[in-house]
């Protein structure tokens, strides 16, 4: 059974705090946090800066996420395992792990929910030497697995990013040989939606704004990704989208900035009959062809993240080489910089990170 070791510890540690959301970022050091019951401490090796990270943080906050000012950024992690609490059963110190955002409440009835608690809005986050996080929320990696098939903890850092579209793609039930249409899929979880896709044996349409983004993702499998750019009209997106056959998946991750949302409507309504729709965006609101929907009985589903058991299987699609990472397969690292670097790194990641691209802090080295 593993046990806790505070003694290895730092009576410190640091971290990216950011005291509002109109304030750029400061390393501080903090004091370390004992392991409490039901968490463990990790040292962050990789931590994700996703490309509106700016907005959120240093921004003023325009898509007006829950954050819990002052904090430490980033939500997601590749990282090591620094310490346990004594209730912790299967997790030893230095074991590789994930570490995922989204907070599962353990209480939590049937009943609807406050605002979710997230890492890195609602607790401090991954852009920090240590982080303190929910047991359940460090999810172990086959560490043997990834070095048999050659595969480098810095590649694996991608693996936050695919991980949202396949908790979508698992609730709709996708399978090998169906067509699924994605939009936006230009951006972060839409372009690696199209990776995630493709290794789940789908056929895929990705349709976006950013022509040379996806030329790249129609390079990614060009006999099996089909490719079109968004009009703005909802005929002329549906006439576009008739020519691929039926669509049995559309998955939407249209962002709260968005002003036409005129894809998704085409999108609803070239849906074959029985076909699903998963909602994985954060738009407000939508009006829906309420008719079509009931008469061709579509099923909508909408998913905030994924499960741990969702994560579990998709890290086993990238330990036994389902899914591959890396450069070669199109997913690329532009940029790791240290915590000291971080306006450095929210400007880089705005211009740099996105669809196949991504960018990451290394608050430590092995």
């Amino acid at each position: 059974m593993s046990t806790s070791k505070p003694a290895q510890l730092p009576s410190t540690y640091k971290a990216l705090v950011f005291s509002s959301a109109s304030a750029p970022p400061i390393v501080e050091s903090l004091p370390t946090p004992a392991p409490e019951p039901g968490s463990v401490i990790v040292r962050p090796l990789y931590s994700w800066v996703f490309n509106y990270a700016a907005e959120i943080y240093a921004q003023g906050n325009p898509r007006s996420y829950p954050v819990n000012f002052p904090i430490v950024g980033g939500g997601n992690a590749i990282g090591r395992v620094a310490a346990v609490s004594h209730d912790t059963r299967c997790l030893k110190v230095g074991d590789l792990v994930t570490v995922e955002p989204a907070i599962k409440e353990r209480d939590a009835g049937r009943a609807n929910l406050p605002t979710p608690r997230v890492i890195g809005l609602s607790l401090n986050g991954t852009w920090a030497e240590l982080v303190q996080v929910p047991l359940e929320n460090a999810i172990p990696i086959d560490e043997a697995a990834l070095q048999k098939r050659n595969i480098s903890i810095k590649d694996l850092a991608f693996y936050p990013q695919l991980l949202v579209a396949y908790g979508g793609f698992r609730d709709v039930g996708l399978t090998a040989g169906e067509t699924v249409l994605i939009t936006p899929a230009t951006g972060n979880f839409g372009g690696a939606a199209v990776h995630v896709a493709l290794a789940m044996g789908a056929r895929v349409i990705a349709m976006g704004r950013n022509e040379k983004i996806l030329a790249e993702l129609k390079a990614v499998a060009p006999e099996k990704v089909e490719t079109l750019t968004l009009s703005g009209s909802v005929d002329t997106d549906i006439a576009a989208l008739a020519k691929y056959g039926p669509i049995d998946v559309f998955q939407d991750f249209t962002p709260p900035m968005a002003t036409n949302v005129s894809h998704i409507q085409a999108g609803i309504l070239s849906v074959r009959i029985g076909g699903r729709i998963s909602f994985m965006g954060n738009i407000k609101d939508l009006e829906i062809p309420y008719r079509a929907i009931v008469y061709r009985a579509l099923k909508i589903y909408g998913t905030l993240m994924y499960t741990r058991e969702q994560a579990l299987d998709m890290l086993k699609m990238i330990e036994t080489g389902t899914l591959k990472l890396g450069p070669g397969a199109g997913l690329t690292t532009k940029g790791v910089f240290k915590l000291e670097e971080g306006n450095a790194a929210l400007e880089f990641a705005a211009r740099e990170a996105g669809a196949g691209r991504t960018v990451h802090f290394t608050p430590n080295e092995e």
